[in-house]
């Protein structure tokens, strides 16, 4: 199972949030669009260009607002202290990652909101403590897909925005589904049109 769900399952949840987030932002869409048509020939992405699409890169990194993968567990080895706690050893610490890529704390009054630009300067400048972004986990044991899974959102997002720009259907249901991964419930409906 694991294998499956980190094989294609997180990429394509986070691609149909993403394509939600944009629908509901239609402004994002037209700067992925310019950006595509500055940076890559005849339009089209590639392997070349795809590292360098800064804008589609911010507004994958804001999906934090619905994070593939709700928890990521740790279990203590030995005895730590966390502030005033004691974890003693053999204790499993879950850490909630829609809760805490959504904490004003971390990410400011605006946590809520939809802001790509917060990544504009990347992931250490985005919010107070870095290490809380974590949609591949953290630490020794972080997705090794990571950067895989990176590139194939990226080249799903760019195809998808330069062909098409699109709005969410009046049947759609928001719906976040916390399973195994968050997921929209009822998939994302929208209205497409072709560009």
């Amino acid at each position: 199972m694991a294998s499956r769900v980190a094989g294609h399952e997180s990429t394509a949840v986070s691609v149909s949030w993403c394509i939600m987030l944009l629908a509901l932002n239609p402004n994002w869409q037209i700067r992925i669009r310019d950006e595509i048509l500055s940076s890559c020939k005849n339009g089209i992405p590639d392997a070349e260009t795809i590292p360098n699409l800064k804008t589609v890169t911010m507004v994958i990194q804001e999906t934090r607002l619905y994070p593939p993968t709700p928890i990521v567990g740790r279990e203590a080895f030995t005895d730590i202290r966390l502030g005033n706690i004691v974890v003693p050893k053999g204790v499993c610490i879950w850490n909630l990652i829609p809760a805490l890529h959504r904490d004003p704390e971390i990410w400011g009054e605006d946590a809520n909101e939809f802001k790509p630009e917060r990544f504009s300067e990347g992931i250490y400048k985005a919010c107070k403590y870095p290490q809380s972004y974590m949609p591949f986990g953290f630490g020794p044991r972080i997705c090794l897909g990571k950067n895989f899974a990176m590139m194939e959102a990226k080249v799903l997002v760019s195809l998808i925005v330069s062909k098409f720009s699109f709005t969410l259907s009046p049947t759609y249901q928001h719906s976040p589904n916390h399973k195994l991964l968050v997921e929209p419930q009822y998939g994302v409906v929208i209205r497409i049109v072709r560009q």
